[in-house]
């Protein structure tokens, strides 16, 4: 039995034993995202909710995926996030510095760490937030900013819609 086939299998038994985790399930999934889409998503993460906990960072991050799955944006993160007049850092030219600070290594511990960490879980297609103490499904939310008209939820100092 090849090792793609016996990975299958192993998931499978996996899934049906209902085991929370599953080494070679780990090892057989492959990475849904390339390390540019982290980037890109990470950076505008930190430009948008870098003073934010980490659920208001994972929720700027889910929104953008959002949009990328819907036909009414951009079907790429980067076009979502280029997109004219929708993320002023990308206008004001903060966000060109954050890849320049994410090339550099800035990326790799602290506050611009916990966005990377976003970033991989959304880009993974994790659609939820914890706040206070439940799980919010974000699936809905196409929109985010410090004082948003008609609001459905707060977290941190960005309301989502």
């Amino acid at each position: 039995m090849s090792f793609k086939k016996m990975a299958v299998v192993i998931m499978v038994l996996c899934v049906l034993a209902g085991s929370v985790f599953c080494p070679v399930q780990a090892e057989a999934a492959e990475k849904e995202y390339t390390n540019r889409e982290v980037k890109l998503l990470a950076s505008i993460i930190f430009c948008e909710a870098g003073n934010q906990s980490y659920s208001g960072k994972l929720a700027v991050g889910c929104v953008v995926m959002n949009r990328k799955r819907s036909s009414r944006f951009p079907n790429s993160v980067e076009g979502v996030i280029r997109q004219r007049g929708q993320f002023s850092p990308v206008a004001a030219g903060k966000f060109k510095r954050e890849l320049a600070r994410y090339r550099k290594g800035s990326y790799e511990k602290g506050v611009r760490a916990e966005c990377v960490r976003a970033a991989k879980a959304a880009l993974s297609g994790q659609d939820y937030v914890h706040r206070r103490g439940k799980k919010v499904n974000m699936r809905r939310y196409y929109f985010f900013s410090r004082h948003l008209r008609r609001a459905k939820l707060r977290i941190g100092a960005h309301d989502f819609k």
